[in-house]
C-alpha cells in the first residue's frame, strides 16, 4: 500500500529551495504545495512520448517518488517522440533508459522501475504503491486494466492519449467523475496496431506536459483539474476544445448504484 507521508513533516533542502524557486512563487503552490509534491508518489503506466514527458516534468517539479512500468527494448523509432531517450540508448532495456535519465534530471526523486507492462497479474500491486496514477499506455487493453484497478482502489487517475496530431486528456476521480470505460465503452475501431499509429513529437509531448500539470493540481490543490471534462486538441488545425463528460449509469466498471 501507499506509504503515507504527512507534508508538514517534509523539509526542503537549500538546494531544493533553489531548484524550485520559480514554482514556489506560484500562488497556490508555494512552500506547502512543494512539500505535498515531495511527499507524493505517482505510478506511470508506460513512459514513452506521453508518459515519459509526464515523468520528466514531475521529476523537475520535485515529486517525491515515481514508479514506472515499461517493458521491452528501446528502438530507433522511439527517437522521434521520447524525450527521455537518446540515440545511444537504442538496444537497451526501456526501463533502464527511463530510470537512469530521470535520476539525471533530478537525483532527489526516488525512481522505481518495473521492467514489464501493466497486466492483470501486476496491476493491483503497482496501483497500490501510488497516490496518483498516470495512464500513458498505447494499448486500450492496458488502459482498461489500469482504469478498473484505479476505480477499485479509489485512486485518482490522469489519462493522456494521442493519435496523429490529436491529444486527449482527462482526470478521473473514482465515484466523482466518469471513468475511462464511461468515455470509451469499447476500444475505438481504428486503434488496431500500435506499431503503425502516426505520431510526431509535439503531440505526445504536449499531452504529457498537460498530464503532469493535472497530477500537480491533484497533489497540491493548485488550479482546476480536468474533472468531468475531456480536453481535446488537434495540432494540425490548432484547434482546442473542452467536452463536458458524465458518468454512465450502465458502466460495467463504475456504474452508478440504483
Amino acid at each position: 500500500m501507499t506509504k503515507h507521508i504527512e507534508p508538514h513533516t517534509i523539509e526542503l533542502t537549500d538546494s531544493e529551495n533553489e531548484r524550485y524557486a520559480r514554482q514556489l512563487r506560484l500562488d497556490g503552490i508555494g512552500l506547502e504545495g512543494q512539500r505535498k509534491l515531495k511527499a507524493a508518489s505517482v505510478f506511470i503506466s508506460r513512459s514513452g512520448g506521453v508518459g515519459g514527458t509526464a515523468a520528466m516534468n514531475l521529476a523537475r517539479a520535485g515529486i517525491g517518488r515515481l514508479i514506472l512500468a515499461h517493458g521491452g527494448v528501446f528502438t530507433s523509432e522511439y527517437l522521434n517522440r521520447w524525450p527521455l531517450g537518446m540515440t545511444e540508448d537504442v538496444g537497451k532495456r526501456c526501463i533502464d533508459v527511463l530510470t537512469a535519465r530521470l535520476r539525471d534530471v533530478n537525483p532527489a526523486v526516488e525512481v522505481v522501475g518495473v521492467a514489464e507492462n501493466v497486466s492483470d497479474d501486476n496491476v493491483s500491486h503497482l496501483v497500490a504503491q501510488a497516490d496518483v496514477i498516470v495512464d500513458g499506455a498505447p494499448l486500450f487493453e492496458e488502459r482498461y486494466t489500469m482504469n478498473r484497478e484505479a476505480v477499485r482502489q479509489g485512486k485518482p487517475l490522469v489519462m493522456g492519449a494521442m493519435y496523429s496530431t490529436e491529444g486527449y486528456i482527462t482526470t478521473i476521480i473514482p465515484g466523482e467523475t466518469p471513468c475511462l470505460s464511461c468515455i470509451y465503452p469499447e476500444k475505438p475501431p481504428y486503434w488496431t496496431n500500435i506499431q503503425v499509429f502516426p505520431a510526431i513529437a509535439p503531440g505526445p509531448i504536449m499531452v504529457g506536459s498537460m498530464v503532469a500539470m493535472e497530477v500537480i493540481k491533484l497533489v497540491t490543490g493548485f488550479g482546476q483539474p480536468l474533472k468531468n471534462t475531456l480536453c481535446f486538441f488537434d495540432l494540425e488545425s490548432s484547434n482546442f476544445r473542452h467536452f463536458q463528460i458524465t458518468r454512465r449509469p450502465d458502466c460495467q466498471v463504475c456504474g452508478l448504484p440504483h
